[in-house]
């Protein structure tokens, strides 16, 4: 009993980090750094020294963003010998400050323009940047450069010592720990699910509930993508892994929808053979919850209750219930070919009905990476100009401000510009910046008030603070800052100069330091969120182009391998996107019409990568051997729909970059939208069926987001009504095989804004 609660809690623990990536990241921080002041205490080094080794212990996991171990190991090796160049440079030039000041802006730009490769120059960069500004930081000089090399070198020793010698994290173990987090959070959700179908409460609170619990799922399949990606030791197995993976997130999100359709028909209060049925969908969605349970034996009772709660047997219900049944079926077929861990045998051998093709064997799961476009190339030269300039001005006010912490302007002015592309996204950082600095200044001012007299308990305050610094979120930066500034006013404590005046200079530094960025980003080759959305919704629409052109493809070579990893480029693609649009969507942005606008875009997208996701997994299903008819319904739907997304590539690629008169827009949520397309009016689909339903609904989200971005005029709304509505029977047609022409089908709703034409999703 104690083991399995034990292993409950853990598990829980890993559902709120994936992969426990953030407490490893916090965990070789602390024991690196408590390491590192161990060894250099021991042998009676100077405070310099042990600053040096507590500060490139830090500086290690926050340059590591490699997933797989072999390739942090990679980027450890590379950064030791640049943070030991580095720091002899700025300890050679700390006497010259005017050479230093060039040097330093040179080698931001350098550093800048290196994330261009990916992870890997991102930290490389890192290194070289936090290693220079230690050298200003402590006023080395070259005297001191034996001490302080060595002291790195310790620095290094300990990080790999800790992360490697007590137990070397394998690819396997790395991915146990992902596949804990994908069931903790699948069961996350089936929980809240069969709270919605019995509950009674309010629909649309628990739905943005469940909404919320289903982005957290596909967080947790695209850090598996990315690892896998990574990894890239057995192409087979891992292709395998993928697509159990992915077959299990189209199950549990299809199953939502349903839930959610079925959810919103609340049954008659004399009605007690639907409730009854309620009860019982309910208790099977308990039990499929159970199955994902670590270390859980099925007790007799259960079995017997599982026997009882036979998927197949529903004696009363209605049709929408039906539904949620069949949803419940296909997504315990998901979980059984899952298997307890993504990397058993169970998870990577084949289902019973899958044919293996030589395409399985060899299929190859390709990470979605920025750094690999040439947009990305000369997105990394404008940012290395942008912050290269506005590190120029940090210097020169920061030496305005004080002569000896200058450089705490060009650290906030370096930070506000990671993982940044627009001005509105780095005025959105700068404005967490500050915000967490001066919440930090008046907690590291008490603290160090506090625990000032007790030197052992400022270290440990500080190895705490270190410790949240690394395993706060890093969506909440905020509280990254408030951690950062914390973790500064305890060694400056220890340092003994810590003062009210530092403090409050530390702020002064870090509001010009984001002012020079966000000024910088606004006159050197600026590019407005506007435009930068409007660029990743054309890398949106080309991939979507090409996940269509692989599915017609599919059909003639008996392989669904492109089409899988089409579907997952096209979920990083909608990732890129919904970062873009962050500060439109922002609680905070005061121009609420185009902040529903952009969340309106973002829904119909999410909505269309839900019905490409399904594409790719119904894919993996389809029978050998199809007729022509059959290939021939598909590959005109497929083209129709290819069409409209060219049509969308034109019209996203020629917006206007002032904001649009168009009327504002009702927001709801994807998974609003989705359940209120009609269902079918047949019972169980086959694939094929299924595959043309995902393809029609799928061109169906193209023509609302064609109005979307290209609203019709009002004379054209008024003067053409009937344009705009839909054949009541359309998913009748669809289910036959039957699809509509291109103008056959409109958004029925204003010009702005509407639900998508009635369909079905199964």
């Amino acid at each position: 009993m104690v083991a399995r609660k034990t292993a409950l809690l853990w598990d829980r623990f890993a559902a709120v980090d994936p992969g426990l990536m953030r407490l490893v990241s916090a965990m070789r921080a602390v024991l690196g750094a408590a390491a590192s002041l161990t060894v250099l205490a021991a042998l009676g080094q100077s405070d310099t020294a042990l600053l040096v080794g507590g500060f490139t212990a830090m500086v290690t996991s926050l340059a590591i963003s490699d997933l797989h171990p072999r390739n942090q190991l990679i980027t450890l090796g590379l950064g030791a010998p640049l943070s030991l160049a580095a720091l002899a440079a700025g300890a050679v030039l700390t006497p010259y400050p005017l050479t230093a000041g060039i040097v330093f802006l040179l080698l931001i730009y350098v550093a800048v323009h290196a994330r261009r490769y990916g992870a890997r120059g991102q930290g490389v960069g890192v290194f070289g940047f936090m290693a220079f500004f230690l050298a200003q930081f402590t006023g080395a000089r070259a005297v001191q450069l034996p001490q302080m090399g060595a002291a790195v070198l310790v620095a290094f020793g300990a990080v790999v010592a800790v992360c490697y010698c007590p137990g070397f994290m394998t690819s396997s173990r790395v991915l146990a720990r992902l596949q804990r987090t994908f069931n903790g959070r699948l069961r996350d959700v089936l929980r809240v699910t069969a709270t919605l179908l019995t509950s009674g409460q309010d629909t649309d609170t628990l739905s943005l509930s469940l909404e919320r619990r289903l982005d957290r799922l596909h967080a947790a399949v695209l850090l598996i993508e990315d690892f896998l990606g990574e990894r890239a030791v057995d192409e087979a197995t891992d292709g395998q892994i993928l697509r159990h993976i992915s077959r299990a997130e189209v199950a549990a999100q299809r199953l939502t929808v349903l839930t959610v359709r079925a959810a919103r028909t609340p049954p008659a209060a004399d009605d007690l053979a639907e409730r009854a049925a309620r009860q019982r969908l309910a208790a099977q969605i308990r039990f499929l919850r159970h199955q994902l349970t670590p270390k859980t034996a099925t007790a007799p009772r259960q079995q017997k209750q599982e026997r009882e709660d036979d998927p197949g047997i529903l004696p009363a219900g209605s049709a929408p219930l039906q539904d949620c049944l069949q949803g419940i079926d296909e997504l315990a077929a998901a979980v059984r070919l899952l298997g307890p861990h993504v990397s058993s045998p169970m998870a990577t051998g084949r289902a019973p009905h899958e044919p293996a093709t030589p395409q399985t064997r060899a299929f190859s799961v390709r990470r979605y990476r920025d750094a690999d476009s040439e947009d990305r190339k000369r997105g990394t030269t404008r940012q290395a100009l942008q912050v290269t300039a506005a590190s120029a001005l940090s210097i020169l006010g920061g030496h305005l401000l004080s002569p000896d912490h200058w450089y705490w302007a060009v650290v906030a002015t370096w930070v506000v510009f990671i993982n940044t592309k627009s001005t509105g996204e780095v005025l959105l950082q700068s404005v967490r910046r500050l915000a967490g600095t001066v919440l930090g200044a008046v907690f590291g001012y008490g603290l160090a008030t506090l625990a000032g007299p007790y030197g052992p308990l400022l270290l440990v305050l500080l190895l705490v603070c270190m410790f949240g610094m690394f395993y706060t979120p890093s969506d909440a930066y905020w509280a990254v800052t408030f951690f950062i500034t914390g973790m500064l006013s305890m060694l400056l404590a220890l340092l003994d100069t810590f003062s009210t005046d530092v403090l409050v200079l530390r702020v002064q530094e870090t509001a010009l330091g984001v002012s020079c960025g966000v000024l910088a980003t606004a006159l050197v080759l600026p590019i407005t969120v506007h435009r930068a959305s409007d660029e990743e919704l054309v890398r949106f629409l080309l991939v979507l182009r090409r996940l269509l052109h692989t599915t017609t493809r599919s059909l003639s070579t008996d392989t669904t391998t492109s089409l899988i990893r089409a579907a997952h480029d096209l979920d990083q693609a909608l990732e890129s996107f919904r970062k873009a649009c962050l500060p439109l969507i922002h609680p905070l942005n005061p121009q609420r019409a185009r902040r529903d606008r952009a969340r309106h875009l973002l829904e119909l997208l999410e909505a269309g990568a839900y019905h490409a996701r399904s594409l790719a997994a119904v894919a993996g299903h389809l029978p050998q051997g199809d007729d022509a008819e059959y290939t021939t319904r598909v590959t005109s739907a497929a083209d129709r729909a290819q069409e409209r997304t060219t049509q969308l590539i034109r019209i996203a690629s020629r917006r206007p970059g002032t904001a649009s008169h168009s009327a504002r827009p009702k927001v709801t949520t994807a998974l609003s939208l989705l359940s209120g397309e009609r269902r079918m009016r047949r019972g169980r689909p086959s694939p094929q069926q299924r595959l043309l339903l995902h393809i029609d609904r799928l061109d169906m989200t193209l023509i609302a987001l064609t109005q979307a971005l290209d609203p019709p005029g009002p004379t054209a709304a008024h003067t053409h009504p009937s344009a705009r509505t839909c054949p009541a029977d359309h998913a009748v047609v669809v289910a036959t095989g039957s699809m509509h022409g291109p103008s056959s089908c409109r958004v029925a709703s204003g010009p702005a804004r509407g639900p998508l034409c009635p369909g079905a999703v199964t």
